[in-house]
C-alpha cells in the first residue's frame, strides 16, 4: 500500500526497495523511465516527510499509541485530504494524538476525530467538538475556517 498512496502525488515512481549496505539502512524509488533507482538522500523533504507518515500510518500492527507533531509540512497542501484519510484510518488500528497549524488539515477530519487545545489559568485541558453543535456552521464554512475564526476555540498558533 506504500507505493499505491505514494503514486498519488508522485506519479512516476514505480517501486520502494530498502537495502543495507554497510550496516546503513537505505531507501530506493525506482522511477519510470530511469535506469537506476533513486536514493532517498536525493528525494525532496516533501517526499521523505510523506513516505515517513506512509510507513508510520499503514503499519497494520502499529505500537499502542502514535504522536505526530504537525504533519503538514514540507507537503502541499493539497495533500492533506489524504493525510487526513491516512490518520483516520490509521486511528482505528492504534490511538493516535496529532498536533497541527494547518487549517487544510482540520478541514479535511471529520468534527469528532478532533479534540481543541486550550490553555488557562490552571494549565491545558483538551474538549471534545460536538458535530452536532457544529451542523449550522459546517453548511457555509469548512472545520478549519470555523477554527481561524475562532469558532471551536484552541489556538491557530
Amino acid at each position: 500500500p506504500v507505493i499505491e498512496n505514494l503514486k498519488k502525488f508522485y506519479d512516476e515512481a514505480e517501486e520502494l526497495s530498502v537495502k543495507i549496505y554497510g550496516g546503513t539502512v537505505q531507501i530506493f524509488i525506482r522511477e519510470e523511465g530511469l535506469i537506476q533507482p533513486i536514493p532517498a538522500t536525493r528525494l525532496s523533504d516533501g517526499t521523505l516527510r510523506y513516505l515517513f507518515l506512509l510507513a508510520l500510518l499503514l503499519d497494520p500492527t502499529p505500537p499502542p499509541l502514535l504522536c505526530i507533531k504537525e504533519p503538514e509540512i514540507g507537503l502541499h497542501p493539497d495533500m492533506m485530504s489524504t493525510i487526513a484519510d491516512l490518520l483516520v484510518e490509521a486511528s482505528r488500528r492504534t490511538q493516535l494524538i496529532v498536533t497541527t497549524h494547518s487549517e487544510a488539515l482540520v478541514s479535511s477530519l471529520p468534527p469528532e476525530s478532533v479534540l481543541v487545545c486550550e490553555r488557562n489559568q490552571w494549565g491545558s485541558h483538551l474538549r471534545r467538538l460536538d458535530s452536532d453543535l457544529l451542523k449550522e456552521w459546517l453548511k457555509e464554512f469548512s472545520l478549519g475556517h470555523l477554527w481561524r475564526m475562532g469558532e471551536i476555540g484552541g489556538t491557530i498558533w
